[in-house]
């Protein structure tokens, strides 16, 4: 039965800039799980990146998908120019828009763009359903960026220019697509009044955090982690070694902060390194290993959009939370039921604090997070995406299947 539904479904091309593999952050996490609920919707995946990784190519092939990798030659000053013209955040790929002509002209019942950006080439499909699928409104979130930038500085210009320009790239791609899945209500607002269809598809949790001892481990060892090379979540690692590290350890001085992610920029792991009871990890091949050994987890995000997987990992493992508003948002996330919430990096510092003196409280805390957690196991929240990849390639097949 399996293959009469691949058969049914049809190939899907999806265009993403990263290869989903390995699924080392949360970004790349949901891309995977996106494709896999293609799969299960009877589709055959057809990856097209520029992303040329061999081990990652060979374990996407190695699960049956297609994965085909687009070479692109270096961009000239001439293409450069175009872009900025076109307000264009990244280069516009004309070896990319040529192969989806060519898969658009062979029949495919829709195609699945990963991020705005990748959405320049809708154009060169018209007349195939698209999927436009975001990870956060991203010219939200660089607005926010922007914002704590010093007015009229070279940051400052640079940062709302990238906001602008990814904002006429939403305005642009997003009304022309059939669909759009969002991973919040808000994110979902946000588009809703210039998209055709908006799709909440939250983020999700894998079933291995689930398997970690609810048991909280000796010790006072208090986990950040998250890609670094994500400004949101530098910021975040920056303002906690200013403002919430040091009074944390004030009160407990066998406390230690562990930062793990990928992308770590120099500047921050000299920092980080130099900080009194901080251990910057940088990439971490077994998260769960960090899961285990971690007494509390810290998600101290105040940019960005979206829901966060590390929250959601966090809670799955039972492990205490302390965390702002905007980093626990979009889940359910109920302040003292759940974990502990604090805007004031100080008011964090002291919730940190006082989670690590009472274990009583942590653990019934922790409980309940793992009970939110269950929620979003991803199989159940992409459920809404899994469906409407059934209605479009049920409806390629109805119109294949009409007389003329």
């Amino acid at each position: 039965m399996e293959g009469v539904g691949l058969a049914r479904g049809g190939r899907v091309p999806v265009v993403s800039g990263l290869l989903p593999y390995p699924p080392e952050s949360g970004g790349v996490k949901r891309t995977l799980r996106l494709i896999e609920a293609l799969e299960r919707a009877g589709c055959i995946p057809h990856l097209v990146t520029t992303d040329d990784r061999p081990d990652g190519v060979a374990a996407l092939r190695g699960r049956g998908w297609i994965v085909e990798v687009v070479r692109e030659q270096t961009p000239t000053f001439r293409s450069r120019a175009a872009q900025h013209v076109r307000r264009l955040p990244s280069p516009y790929l004309d070896a990319v828009a040529e192969r989806l002509v060519a898969l658009a002209a062979s029949g495919c019942p829709f195609c699945q763009f990963e991020h705005a950006q990748n959405a320049y080439y809708l154009d060169r499909v018209a007349g195939t359903p698209t999927v436009v699928s975001l990870q956060n409104v991203d010219s939200e979130m660089l607005a926010s960026v922007a914002r704590r930038e010093r007015p009229l500085t070279l940051p400052w210009a640079r940062a709302w220019n990238s906001a602008r320009a990814t904002r006429t790239v939403e305005r642009r791609a997003l009304p022309r697509a059939t669909a759009v899945l969002c991973v919040s209500a808000d994110d979902a607002a946000a588009v809703a009044p210039f998209a055709q269809r908006v799709i909440v598809a939250p983020n999700g949790v894998d079933d291995e955090p689930f398997t970690i001892d609810a048991a909280l481990p000796p010790g006072e060892r208090v986990l950040f982690f998250g890609r670094l090379d994500y400004p949101p979540n530098v910021y975040a690692v920056e303002r906690t070694l200013d403002a919430i590290w040091p009074r944390v350890i004030d009160r407990r001085p066998d406390a230690v902060l562990a930062i793990a992610g990928a992308g770590m920029p120099e500047p921050l792991k000299r920092r980080a390194a130099a900080a009194e009871r901080v251990d910057p990890l940088g990439f971490v091949p077994e998260l769960r290993v960090e899961l285990e050994r971690a007494r509390l987890i810290l998600v101290p995000v105040w940019e960005g959009g979206g829901t966060r997987l590390k929250v959601l990992e966090g809670l799955a493992a039972a492990r205490p939370l302390a965390g702002t508003s905007l980093g626990v948002s979009g889940i359910g996330f109920e302040p003292g039921r759940h974990g502990l919430v604090e805007d004031d990096p100080r008011h964090l510092a002291d919730a940190v604090a006082a989670l690590l003196a009472d274990r009583e409280q942590s653990l019934r805390l922790a409980a309940e997070g793992r009970r939110l957690a269950e929620r979003f196991r991803w199989q159940e929240v992409l459920r809404p995406a899994e469906e409407l990849y059934r209605e479009l390639s049920a409806r390629t097949t109805v119109q294949r299947g009409s007389p003329d």
